[in-house]
């Protein structure tokens, strides 16, 4: 009777510190799940709701995407306009580093997306999407391929990394691309050749030295180009065909001469051309005026006086060497 009691005993201490065991690893387990919780923002299933910020956009904040994460789990909300963050309020709560496949596949009834100031880096776009604004990011790869027919309308990437912009040939339906404050230096405008719908070109703020062409150019919708801050010192325009131009910035560059003869020819209905802070030649500037003059175009500053260097001799308040 001992024996079996002391056997007895033996077997229930085994099973007591079995079952300890047990506690102690689901107990590390739970810790963990409730700090991978923590670090990723979601929720008990992973279902991600629309904020109450908004009324006609589904915000979404809190919450946690990087690269090669499962989100198999993940339930996301099913709207036509979705927000990841609450640009232009800081949200330090909600980061987005990359849009991978996965995630483009089930986010294919998204029309519209917002995703500002979330640490973006890189996104595979899909073809239903319409408007996409991922400015203020840390962004450098759009991931388009050949093929698809894609939807893109309007498109906002400034404020980012983009050194290269090839993904351009794959978006013929864009309309209006702005992509100022990126590490552009040099660029091709034959990579628009399909974008005929294009009204809008922003080009901004970059570091754009030269701009070549490929052959003839026409863009007959565009209406607005925007060069100015920018690095370039020659700007040949003898390809282009931008019959509906009425806007021209090239204010703030390198430039010293503008061809008068590509101005009639690729900008005939120019209207405004902003050409400040260049080192334009005053000779050829005085006769560039002239006949911007005589074609009804108007010639203008697009920063304040204060902001310019002091210069010795000036055109229609424009500064000239």
């Amino acid at each position: 009777m001992v024996l079996s009691y002391g056997n007895s005993a033996v077997r229930f201490g085994v099973r007591f510190w079995q079952r300890q065991s047990q506690i102690r690893k689901m107990s590390r387990k739970i810790v963990l799940c409730f700090l991978v919780a923590i670090a990723f923002g979601c929720t008990v299933g992973r279902k991600l709701e629309c904020s109450e910020h908004r009324e006609t956009e589904c915000e979404i904040s809190n919450f946690t995407i990087v690269e090669s994460m499962d989100l198999s789990e993940w339930e996301f909300p099913d709207h036509p306009h979705l927000a990841f963050g609450t640009y232009p309020h800081s949200d330090d709560s909600t980061y987005v580093v990359t849009i991978d496949k996965q995630l483009a596949d089930r986010l294919q009834s998204t029309e519209k997306l917002e995703i500002q100031n979330v640490s973006l880096q890189t996104m595979v776009l899909w073809t239903n999407l319409r408007t996409l604004d991922a400015s203020h990011n840390y962004f450098f790869e759009l991931i388009v391929e050949q093929g698809h027919n894609y939807q893109l309308r309007e498109l906002n990437l400034s404020y980012n990394r983009f050194q290269s912009i090839d993904f351009v040939q794959a978006l013929p339906a864009l309309r209006t691309l702005d992509l100022r404050h990126n590490y552009l230096e040099s660029l091709s405008f034959s990579l628009f050749d399909m974008a005929t719908e294009l009204w809008k070109l922003n080009l901004a703020n970059n570091r754009i030295q030269t701009i070549s062409t490929d052959g003839s150019l026409h863009l007959p919708r565009l209406a607005t180009l925007l060069l100015h801050d920018n690095l370039l010192s020659v700007l040949d325009a003898s390809e282009w065909r931008f019959s509906m131009l009425h806007e021209l910035n090239v204010a703030r560059n390198r430039l010293r001469y503008l061809s008068m003869c590509e101005v009639n020819h690729s900008f005939p209905h120019l209207q405004t051309l902003y050409m400040d802070e260049n080192r334009w030649e005053c000779g050829h500037l005085n006769a560039t005026i002239r006949q911007l003059h005589q074609l009804g175009v108007k010639a203008m500053t697009y920063y304040n006086k204060e902001d310019e260097e002091h210069c010795s001799k000036s055109i229609d308040e424009i500064c000239c060497y």
